[in-house]
């Protein structure tokens, strides 16, 4: 049985998804699909023991790069309802881009989605299969005490087609919703693992800008590439592979002024582009 890293800091690194490649087909009864939600990733620990006098709470919260965050009021106190045990979920404003979850003005909108669970009332749950972690979560959510508008359980459905998976994807991103993350019934969590057992499903843009310098990286002078549109908004994106970053290397003044075909989430309110990403080099006529 596994345990956490540190009981007087429960703070367990997130699992991740890997994209859904194409031709992915989900054999019969063994996936599900949960909606990707648009907001901040959260490790949230409730403690056996209750607050104290001096209004400290059992709840702590983590983002998934391990810094501790303080929950607002309505989601701290919902929390709190819950047994003891360390939880997976999303705090988010309902309809809104995870820019909006820091607003000051829209704290008493947001709302924490639980969609795991890691341990449960000192028990470590890390080895247990998906759909034994989400039965514990579905019993959980079923008891009066854990019903309120500002604590939230993941919906999931069965999905055996591509066929279905496009449907409910199609249905989330009708709704400017982001997108899906399928998930493997049999699947353990794995902390800070990307898995081919969660398979993220989120719509694509594309766009063509124009290489205008770069970024130092681990990877050395030329390892970020600084792209800039029509518009004067600029963006940088990681090279594609160790060989385009030799060639990058060998000779970095070709590259400047090409043009570079991105693909990228969405576009945020101050013009730039979300999770861009290198695509291929547009053919030059």
């Amino acid at each position: 049985m596994l345990a956490s890293p540190d009981p007087s800091m429960p703070f367990i690194p997130p699992m991740l998804a890997s994209p859904m490649l194409p031709g992915f087909t989900p054999e019969s009864g063994r996936w599900v699909a949960e909606e990707k939600y648009d907001g901040h990733r959260l490790c949230v620990s409730v403690a056996e023991t209750g607050g104290d006098l001096f209004g400290n709470s059992c709840v702590r919260a983590w983002s998934r790069n391990g810094i501790e965050r303080i929950l607002p009021v309505q989601v701290r106190t919902a929390v709190e309802a819950l047994p003891s045990g360390i939880y997976d979920g999303e705090l988010l404003v309902p309809g809104q881009r995870s820019y909006g979850t820091a607003r000051l003005d829209e704290a008493s909108k947001l709302v924490l989605v639980l969609f795991d669970v890691l341990e449960l009332i000192g028990r470590c749950t890390l080895d247990f299969p998906y759909e034994a972690r989400r039965a514990y979560l579905c019993e959980l959510f079923g008891r009066p005490r854990a019903q309120t508008p500002h604590l939230v359980l993941a919906q999931a459905a069965p999905v055996e087609s591509l066929d279905q998976i496009t449907f409910l994807a199609n249905n989330v991103w009708l709704r400017d919703g982001e997108g899906l993350i399928v998930k493997k019934l049999s699947s353990l969590y794995l902390p800070n693992k990307r898995s081919r057992d969660w398979l993220k499903v989120k719509q694509l843009r594309a766009a063509e800008l124009t290489v205008v310098g770069y970024r130092e990286g681990k990877m050395g002078p030329h390892a970020t590439l600084v792209l800039r549109d029509d518009d004067g908004n600029e963006t940088t994106v990681k090279w594609l592979n160790y060989a385009e970053l030799d060639a990058l290397d060998a000779e970095p003044e070709r590259a400047i002024g090409r043009k570079l075909r991105i693909e990228y989430q969405e576009r945020t309110p101050d013009g730039g582009y979300r999770h861009p990403r290198w695509d291929h080099w547009v053919q030059e006529d």
